[in-house]
C-alpha cells in the first residue's frame, strides 16, 4: 500500500509498550506479518493498514507517511462515479472535515464509471453488474472493461434491489411479469446500469420481450430520479434500491440482493486522499449511517479481489 514510504509501526507499538505478538493479536495478523510490515519486506493491503492505525488511534497518514518519491501524487480532486446515494453521503462527509483530497460524486452507471476508471477520468468507480452467464458479481465486468490497469475491488455493501411503486401499491404490482398484464408507465435506467441488467434478466425469466425495457416513459440516470419519476405519478413502476424508494416514501417490491463493489487503481491506494477515503468509508459512524439507510455493511471494507493490468 505505501511501498517506498518509512512506516511507523515499530515505533508507535513500542511507545505503548506492546510486544510484536500483542499488537498481531489487536490486528488480526500473525506475529510473523507484523515483523515483516515493520522491518519494511511486507508492504500491507489497506484493510490491513486501516486496522493497524485504528488499533494506534491516529490516522493511515501518520503511520505509514513520509516523503519518499515513490508515493502517488495526490491529484487535486477525487471523482467519484458510480449511481450509489452512499458516494454521494461519503463525499459530502469528507468535504466536511479537514483533510487531503476534494471530493465530487457523479452519478453515472456502473459501465460508464468503470470506462471512466480506464480512462483516468475518475479515481473510484461504484459497481453492481451481475454477470448474466456466471453469476458472478462485478469481477467479469471489471476485468471487461476496466482491466487495462491494475485494479483493486473493495465492497461497500450490500443493498435490496426491486420494484420502486406508489404508496400502497396500488396497481398491485409484484413482479415483472405484470408488465405483461396491464399497461404499466415504467421509468428505465439506461443500457449498461445495474438496475437495467436486472430488469432485463427479470424479462428473460418472465419470458417477456426485452422491447419492453425500451417502452419506458421515463428515462432516469439513477436510482434517486427512478424514485422521483414514480413519486411525481410520471411512472408507475422502476427498478431502483430500498434506500430510493424509502427515501420518497414509496412502496418496495423486492427482487434481488447485489453486493455494491468500489473499484480503485492499485497505485492510488499510496494516495492520502484514497487512504483517507478508505478510512472514512470503513470508520464505525459512516457504517451506522448506511445501516440507516438500509445497507448491510457487514462486509464494508472486504477486499474482493485484485485484477492485474491487461
Amino acid at each position: 500500500m505505501v511501498k517506498g514510504v518509512r512506516n511507523r509501526v515499530r515505533d508507535l507499538r513500542g511507545a505503548r509498550g506492546w510486544s510484536q505478538t500483542a499488537l498481531a493479536d489487536a490486528v488480526a495478523l500473525s506475529r510473523q506479518s507484523v515483523h515483516a510490515i515493520e522491518t519494511g519486506r511486507a508492504v500491507p493491503a489497506v484493510d490491513v493498514a486501516l486496522r493497524l492505525a485504528r488499533a494506534f488511534g491516529c490516522a493511515v497518514e501518520d503511520v505509514f507517511g513520509g516523503s519518499d518519491s515513490s508515493v502517488s501524487a495526490d491529484p487535486a480532486g477525487v471523482v467519484l462515479m458510480g449511481c450509489a446515494p452512499a458516494l454521494g453521503l461519503l463525499a459530502e462527509r469528507l468535504n466536511a472535515r479537514p483533510g487531503p483530497g476534494r471530493f465530487l460524486w457523479l452519478t453515472r452507471s456502473s459501465t460508464v464509471a468503470l470506462r471512466a476508471l480506464k480512462r483516468n477520468q475518475a479515481q473510484l468507480a461504484g459497481v453492481h453488474l451481475v454477470d448474466a452467464k456466471t453469476g458472478q458479481a462485478n469481477l467479469p465486468d471489471v476485468q471487461r472493461l476496466a482491466a487495462k490497469r491494475s485494479l483493486i475491488i473493495v465492497t461497500l455493501a450490500r443493498w435490496e434491489a426491486g420494484l420502486v411503486v406508489a404508496p400502497g401499491n396500488p396497481k398491485r404490482i409484484k413482479a415483472v411479469s405484470a408488465f405483461a398484464e396491464r399497461s404499466l408507465r415504467l421509468a428505465s435506467r439506461e443500457r449498461g446500469s445495474g438496475a437495467r441488467r436486472l430488469l432485463e434478466q427479470e424479462l428473460t425469466k418472465a419470458r417477456l420481450s426485452l422491447e419492453f425495457a425500451t417502452r419506458a416513459c421515463v428515462h432516469a440516470a439513477g436510482h434517486a430520479e427512478v424514485a422521483e419519476a414514480v413519486a411525481l405519478g410520471v411512472a408507475d413502476v422502476g427498478i431502483a434500491t430500498r434506500d430510493a424508494a424509502q427515501s420518497r416514501g414509496l412502496g418496495f417490491v423486492p427482487l434481488a440482493e447485489e453486493r455494491y463493489d468500489v473499484v480503485v487503481a492499485s497505485e492510488d491506494l499510496r494516495v492520502p486522499s484514497i487512504v483517507r477515503l478508505f478510512e472514512s468509508m470503513t470508520a464505525a459512524p459512516f457504517r451506522r449511517e448506511l445501516s440507516a439507510l438500509g445497507y448491510d455493511v457487514s462486509q464494508c471494507g472486504r477486499r474482493v479481489a485484485q485484477v492485474r493490468a491487461a
